[in-house]
């Protein structure tokens, strides 16, 4: 199994984030922006780390395993409660994540997460939107492994979701966030880019050390 290197603030908080960077990105992008100094100025007790795939696959999957066999799981039998927190395509790396390992993830904070083709999109707008769409058995195509989570959001999931009303993937975005609880949404009046993203990161802080039931530890 390949390594999949982390970066970050990492220290003995009772709660993790582990962040998936977008496309075109690095770890160190992430760490650059300065989450954790936010996180911690605002009084809450957690660790952040950022971690590249290393993946052979554009889209990543193929190393979504070695990321819970490295920095889920064990992090979880110490006691640790862990978020996946994902930017753009690193967001839908978290949906698909949890979707495949359920129980290796304590919930999730999504930075304008990618929608996927919309190709797949119109696959299920035929068979009359995610209400009425009846997902494959057997996925054949990933993007329709996360829309078929977005079906159905897991209820006992905390999931926490911002993203910018100019994106240019604002319909799909939409779309995920009409799945989720009103209270678990923030939008921003930005685009898909770091000055959006960090207003939404500082909306999660501000929403967790005000003790929201859906995001607090």
């Amino acid at each position: 199994m390949n390594a999949v290197p982390g970066q970050g603030f990492t220290g003995r908080a009772p709660w993790r984030l582990v962040w998936l960077p977008g496309a075109a990105m690095r770890a160190q992008d992430v760490v650059d922006q300065g989450f954790d100094r936010q996180a911690q100025a605002a009084g809450l007790d957690l660790d952040l780390v950022a971690v590249d795939l290393q993946a052979q696959r554009l889209d990543g999957v193929d190393q979504l395993q070695a990321l819970v066999d490295q920095h889920l799981r064990p992090v979880r039998a110490q006691g640790t409660r862990v978020w996946l927190a994902g930017i753009s395509l690193g967001g839908w790396q978290s949906v698909l994540c949890a979707r495949r390992w359920p129980e290796a993830v304590d919930g999730l904070c999504l930075l304008s997460p990618y929608p996927g083709e919309r190709s797949v999109w119109r696959r299920i707008e035929l068979a009359g939107g995610l209400d009425t769409w009846t997902p494959p058995a057997v996925p054949d195509d990933p993007v329709l492994e996360t829309w078929a989570w977005w079906q159905q959001p897991p209820p006992d999931l905390p999931v926490w979701m911002g993203y910018g009303v100019r994106d240019r993937f604002v319909d799909g975005m939409a779309r995920m966030a009409s799945r989720l609880p009103r209270s678990s949404v923030h939008t921003l009046d930005g685009d898909h880019d770091w000055a959006c993203w960090q207003g939404l990161w500082q909306a999660f802080v501000a929403h967790a050390r005000a003790g929201g039931s859906e995001v607090a530890p």
